[in-house]
């Protein structure tokens, strides 16, 4: 009778304090789950990662680092599918508009690239700001195309998704920086 209370009783407070797998959660599973104060949903989260294998075993700096390269990798594709557009266009306003999106996204790479030594360093609001700059890029390359919709329809999808990166790395930042 007492191994049968001993056996319950170790059910019991198993189900409560499960023994957790594979040494717990992993860290990338820790921030992705913490990040819906900066509007940031786990599913959100765990696709921007997906790209790169090594954030499943990084640590809280390494997912941050991982962040911003996927952000600045992400700007560098959003130029090539630019200059496709703009090499098949034949309008020159249409031209312009995707000259200004070009210029924006050229001009944010270097700080996402650069915005690795602030996290190194916990200088999460230099990182921060590095960020809220780069949410404005799509904004501006809104504009430029706004007159233009065949232009705008051709970028949108991408701004869009660059928007998303870069705001689950703003928030990872601001994660670390909250921990």
């Amino acid at each position: 009778m007492r191994s049968c209370i001993l056996s319950f009783s170790l059910l019991f407070l198993l189900s409560y304090h499960p023994f957790s797998s594979s040494a717990a959660s992993s860290k990338l599973d820790e921030v992705c789950n913490n990040l819906g104060g900066w509007y940031v949903s786990p599913e959100l989260c765990h696709s921007v990662f997906s790209s790169d294998p090594q954030s499943p075993t990084a640590d809280l700096d390494g997912i941050a680092i991982i962040s911003a390269n996927i952000a600045a990798e992400n700007a560098t594709s959003v130029i090539a599918d630019l200059n496709k557009v703009l090499k098949a266009s034949t309008d020159p306003d249409h031209q312009k508009a995707l000259q200004t999106c070009l210029q924006v996204y050229t001009d944010v790479i270097p700080n996402l690239n650069s915005v690795t030594e602030s996290i190194k360093s916990k200088k999460f609001a230099e990182a921060e700001n590095v960020f809220n700059a780069a949410l404005g890029v799509p904004a501006k390359c809104d504009d430029a195309t706004a007159n233009y919709p065949p232009v705008r329809a051709l970028v949108d999808k991408d701004d869009v998704y660059f928007s998303s990166v870069v705001l689950v790395a703003k928030a990872v930042s601001g994660y670390l920086a909250s921990n």
